[in-house]
């Protein structure tokens, strides 16, 4: 069974029944339209704007005077997540991280976070493939607390920290491989 990614929201309800019935995702059209709307708008205007995009075109917090080269942007993002990747502690159930990944997929699908499509498809490959991102219980950054596990959640897109894969914690980079 497939679940199409669709901006209709998610129940409770629907997530268990995606979650315990196995289900595959995919994105609806509609979804991919509205990401790739998106990531074009916000490319045009990095083109265009002649003055500085906070966190887009420059460095985070006290270091939003600093702007950043355009060949350095995607680095900029890379280092964000790194450096943000902090967790400790016991490992999230893989069911909870199932889950996470499920509702990070559908909340990029909206087309309002500019996320390139490829990092969503990649998502929603670990989904159905059961790469399932390491993230740890302890640990957080910022004012909602969900940087750390969201960071962690997203290394192994760059090739980077672990997955639980077929039973085994494996470095991503050999799973991705």
């Amino acid at each position: 069974m497939i679940h199409y990614i669709s901006p209709e929201r998610l129940t409770i309800e629907r997530v268990g029944e995606i979650i315990t019935k196995n289900m595959r995702l995919a994105l609806s059209e509609e979804s991919v339209e509205r990401i790739t709307r998106c990531r074009r708008y916000l490319d045009d205007k990095i083109s265009e704007c002649d003055h500085p995009i906070y966190g887009i075109t420059t460095g985070f917090g006290s270091l939003c005077n600093i702007s950043i080269d355009t060949q350095d942007l995607s680095t900029l993002q890379e280092n964000l997540v790194k450096s943000h990747a902090c967790g400790c502690g016991e490992k999230v159930d893989p069911m909870i991280v199932k889950i996470m990944l499920l509702t990070k997929i559908m909340s990029l699908s909206f087309g309002n976070s500019g996320v390139q499509l490829s990092t969503v498809q990649r998502l929603v490959d670990f989904f159905n493939d059961d790469v399932l991102p390491v993230i740890y219980q302890l640990g957080s950054l910022g004012a909602s607390g969900d940087l750390a596990p969201l960071a962690n959640m997203c290394l192994p897109l760059l090739g980077l920290g672990e997955v639980l894969y077929k039973g085994k914690i494996r470095p991503a980079a050999e799973v991705l491989e």
